[in-house]
């Protein structure tokens, strides 16, 4: 084609008449080749553009792939939901005390000002930011006491026991917390009655008795609660650890670990709740002021978390094989 129009170009510089019909498949063929080479262009653009979608495709469905994580077998998935519990009861009870304690303290969340620290976890049930603090059930972190306690319940009776003993134990354990979230204590507190008794109409709430005897509900639940836990740690720490696998000096030697961790862990929770009482022995409120019952339950609730946890490391660690 270029050379036809060299031809014709020639042809015109010399003055040669051209022929009308030369004239006009030139200018056609002219035409079909800017057709084609935009044609051909704009070909090469859709498909740099395909080929760009393509991989963009074949990102997403990768991303979608590792987000489902589709695990290998069903064991996989049980296990990782067993493991999620696991640590989901543990972090709960880690963060329940500081999150209402410390939340108050410094007037945190939905505060509009401080409150001051309470006698013990129950009374954060009906503590509100008024002075005096005579009227019940307003308390300003009651939903969050109440949503955390039912939350760990929940997952102490969910959770299956290694075996029947602890099984038996947590249940018990999950339902006693159950109690405490549900039954409210009485308020105001002592110190606060005869204060309160000035103010026309006021009328303290007493809490729930059990079966007509001289406790509550509220304090029986609690009770139970901490020896049922007390036991879980005493007794059932070493059922997993003497489960462990001794087949290389590797495991002989992680098992080992274990063992001596278990030794000391067990014992957290009358280790920690003696260290309370030591202490208010010895400085009476000039470390933990007026709030022993408080800091007895806090010590005791973080002594079982931190047991909890350190069990759910040891299990992860050789629970994850099904031959173990």
């Amino acid at each position: 084609m270029f050379a036809s129009l060299l031809s014709l170009l020639f042809q015109y510089l010399l003055g040669t008449q051209v022929p009308k019909k030369l004239v006009d498949t030139e200018r056609q063929s002219i035409r079909l080749y800017s057709f084609n080479f935009f044609a051909i262009h704009h070909y090469q653009r859709q498909k740099e553009h395909f080929s760009k979608m393509g991989k963009l495709i074949e990102k997403i469905k990768a991303l979608l792939k590792r987000a489902n994580n589709i695990p290998e077998d069903l064991y996989e998935h049980i296990f990782g939901t067993y493991s999620s519990l696991r640590l989901a009861m543990g972090i709960l009870g880690i963060i329940l005390p500081p999150l209402i304690v410390i939340g108050g303290a410094f007037g945190l969340w939905w505060l509009s000002s401080p409150l001051g620290v309470q006698n013990s976890l129950s009374a954060y049930y009906h503590a509100k930011l008024e002075i005096p603090d005579c009227s019940s059930f307003g308390g300003v972190y009651r939903d969050l006491f109440v949503g955390l306690l039912a939350a760990i319940s929940i997952c102490l009776v969910t959770y299956k026991g290694y075996n029947n003993f602890e099984n038996w134990l947590l249940n018990l354990a999950g339902i006693s917390l159950a109690g405490v979230a549900f039954f409210p204590t009485s308020w105001p507190e002592p110190a606060l009655l005869n204060t309160c008794r000035t103010i026309p109409g006021f009328e303290p709430f007493e809490a729930s008795k059990l079966l007509g005897l001289p406790i509550s509900i509220h304090t029986a639940a609690a009770v139970v609660f901490f020896i049922a836990i007390t036991i879980v740690n005493v007794f059932t720490a070493m059922i997993t650890v003497d489960r462990m696998p001794e087949d290389t000096s590797q495991q002989k030697k992680k098992k080992a670990f274990w063992q001596q961790v278990f030794q000391f862990a067990k014992w957290l929770m009358p280790i920690a709740i003696g260290l309370v009482l030591l202490i208010k022995l010895f400085t009476g409120t000039l470390i933990i002021g007026g709030q022993l019952v408080l800091w007895v339950e806090w010590a005791g609730i973080w002594a079982f978390a931190i047991y909890w946890l350190l069990k759910s490391v040891e299990i992860l660690q050789h629970g994850g094989d099904q031959n173990s």
